[in-house]
Order: C-alpha cells, then structure tokens, then sequence
C-alpha cells in the first residue's frame, strides 16, 4: 500500500542522519528534523490510524457525514496542497526532540505495523461509519487511513526544506 511505500522513505532516512542532524534546529526556526518525526508519528498512531480504528469498530462514530469543501479538495487531489499549515492556536503542540534515532526507529516500525493491521480491517468496513476530522469534515475507516499517506507525503516537503538548511 502507499502508506507502507511513503513511511518507509521516514525509515530509510534514519539510516542516513546523526544524531546531531536528527536534533539540528534549521535556520528558519523551524522544527528539527526529530520533531517532524515524533508529530508524525504521534499524529498517525492517535489521530489518523486511531481515528480508522474507531470508525472500524464503529466506537464514537455516526453514521453518515460529508466531507467539507476542504475535505473534498484533498481527496480529489490525492493529497494536501504544496503550501504550509498552521495548527489552530486550540490544537497547537510544538512536539518534543526525540530521545534518539532508535526511539524514532522501534516508533516508526510501530507505526507501520499499527498500520498493516489497520489495512487488513479495511475490507469489510463500513463507509458510513465516519467520525468528524476538524479541518476535512467526516471521513470514514478508509478515508482516515488514506490520510496517514498523505501526511507523511506532505511532510517530505518539510524534510527537504530542513535538509537543505542543514546542508544534507
């Protein structure tokens, strides 16, 4: 699956970083290359893949809902805009610098075997089953987990950025 394929170009790359490169904070200012990593991988173990778990188990969940304009325009395009986000000042959380490559390593691998089992589920799910996302409107088990990818994929944007600073 996609998720699989974009989450190990995140994996493969901690091969290639130090330390010290993992915990570089760039010249903008900006996140280190370890906090994209822990929002990343925070955000896919207990927001987007939790989110399909519940809608799978259908827990919390209504039956029913649309995507909003936003919602909609992400899908059709396969993936977020080429343009940065800002989080809401409510839901703002600077995440923290990881521990280590390995800490990232073992939660990444977590992650993507959270995300293995996800996919097994997904073929007999339910698409009304849907719980709202608070900037894309209701989505269901498939449509949280084709998230996941897309976050991933939109963050290699961030990554490149942060490399080039730090002359990667």
């Amino acid at each position: 699956m996609k998720y699989e394929k974009t989450t190990k170009i995140w994996l493969d790359k901690l091969d290639v970083y130090t330390e010290a490169q993992l915990l570089a904070i760039p010249s903008d200012n900006g996140w280190s290359l370890g906090q994209v990593y822990v929002h990343l991988i925070l955000a896919t173990d207990h927001f987007f893949l939790k989110n399909a778990e519940r809608c799978l188990n259908k827990e919390d969940t209504q039956r029913g809902g649309r995507k909003n304009r936003n919602g909609i325009i992400i899908f059709v395009l396969g993936g977020f805009p080429n343009k940065k986000y800002k989080m809401p000042k409510a839901n703002e959380v600077i995440p923290r610098q990881p521990e280590s490559l390995e800490e990232l390593r073992v939660k990444l691998l977590r992650s993507i075997a959270f995300g293995k089992d996800i996919t097994q589920q997904l073929e007999s799910h339910d698409p009304k089953e849907k719980i709202q996302h608070p900037a894309f409107g209701y989505l269901n088990a498939k449509e949280w987990y084709s998230m996941c990818e897309m976050h991933f994929r939109h963050h290699l944007r961030q990554m490149k950025r942060i490399e080039k600073s730090l002359g990667i």
